[in-house]
């Protein structure tokens, strides 16, 4: 299990971001047959989870200010986000993927944040595990189109090399424009990073892998 320093530090919350040892952080097992269903799709659709075993259907990102539930995203290249208001009362997880992204899946999440009268600032975010710009590379089209969508940011930081690109940075980078000042950057690549004893630290669907792919979230602590 890997864990944000950062989210460490907000009370009455656990967390962690699954690892191909343990696909399910073990801070969230326990808890893990209550944990809400979603299908991932891509996309940006939010929703709010206010019991155990909701149906959320399909929905890159949840949300909930329940205790004991799960609150959790698949991911195996895309960025996952866990988030937490600082008091602990509040915790949601994204699926960022590159559609994502250029969707605008953080726009929407500071959309539901409005609703629900919060405040980014009184969140924190984690940017865990994505495949890196070391290994991420697209069709020059598609690097054109995140630098031209991303022009407030240097090109540098969304496309660091010819044709590749860096999702962490512009997770991160997205998070701060809307107003969220804390933000742990793991700059973990899923497709290269490896452990102690020279094994794939995670599970890369660019790198081949298929099958169960990492969970990642935050669980408010009953």
């Amino acid at each position: 299990m890997i864990t944000s320093s950062l989210l460490q530090s907000v009370p009455g919350i656990v967390h962690g971001f699954g690892t191909a040892a343990e696909l399910v952080p073990h801070a969230l097992a326990g808890a893990w047959a209550v944990r809400p269903g979603k299908k991932q799709v891509h996309g940006t659709q939010l929703a709010e989870v206010t019991a155990a075993n909701q149906e959320c259907g399909d929905a890159d990102g949840i949300f909930s200010a329940e205790a004991g539930i799960p609150i959790s995203v698949i991911t195996a290249d895309c960025v996952p986000l866990i988030l937490a208001r600082r008091d602990g009362a509040m915790v949601a997880a994204i699926h960022a993927g590159w559609r994502g992204l250029i969707g605008g899946i953080i726009d929407t999440f500071a959309e539901c944040l409005k609703e629900k009268g919060e405040a980014p600032t009184d969140w924190v975010a984690a940017v865990g595990p994505t495949v890196g710009a070391c290994c991420y590379e697209v069709s020059g089209e598609l690097a054109a189109q995140f630098v031209s969508h991303f022009h407030w940011l240097p090109t540098e930081t969304v496309s660091p090399r010819h044709r590749h690109l860096e999702l962490n940075a512009i997770a991160e980078a997205e998070l701060r424009r809307i107003g969220i000042g804390d933000v742990d950057n793991l700059k973990l690549c899923t497709m290269c990073r490896r452990n102690a004893e020279g094994n794939f630290l995670f599970r890369s669907y660019r790198r081949g892998d298929r099958g169960p792919q990492l969970h990642s979230g935050a669980m408010i602590l009953p």
